[in-house]
This record gives C-alpha cells, sequence and structure tokens, in this order.
C-alpha cells in the first residue's frame, strides 16, 4: 500500500466517527485537530490529497456551526 493512501485511508475512519458525532448533535473538536494534523504530515512528507483536505473543510464547517452556538472546545 502506498503511504498517500495509508494517509487517506486514517483521514477517512476519522471523518467517519466526526460525522457520527455531528449527526448525533455533538461538535467534533478533536477529529478536527486530528484531520488537520494529518495534513500537516502529509504535506510533511511530500503528499498532498484532495480528499484529506476535503475531509478536514467538512469538517471544520460543521465544526464551526457549533462554535457559533457557543459550544466551546
Amino acid at each position: 500500500m502506498d503511504k498517500e493512501l495509508a494517509f487517506e485511508i486514517v483521514a477517512k475512519i476519522i471523518f467517519d466517527r466526526a460525522c457520527q458525532l455531528i449527526i448525533g448533535g455533538n461538535p467534533a473538536f478533536e477529529s478536527e485537530k486530528t484531520l488537520f494534523h494529518i495534513e500537516m504530515c502529509m504535506n510533511e512528507w511530500g503528499y498532498k490529497s484532495a480528499l484529506v483536505s476535503e475531509y478536514c473543510d467538512a469538517v471544520k464547517q460543521e465544526n464551526d456551526k457549533m462554535r457559533d452556538l457557543g459550544i466551546e472546545e
């Protein structure tokens, strides 16, 4: 398995869990931090994934809605 694909698989697992939390009405702040960390690590290794970036952005947008409601980390 190529390393970029491994990063994407791990990001997908974290994204799926974040979606479960958000659908349940809960913030996914830790998932957001983890996804951004994965993206940063990928960049350090010379990889760039539109898929991982999309996961990061989607979770951040949903968490921002929670923050706007006054729910803090």
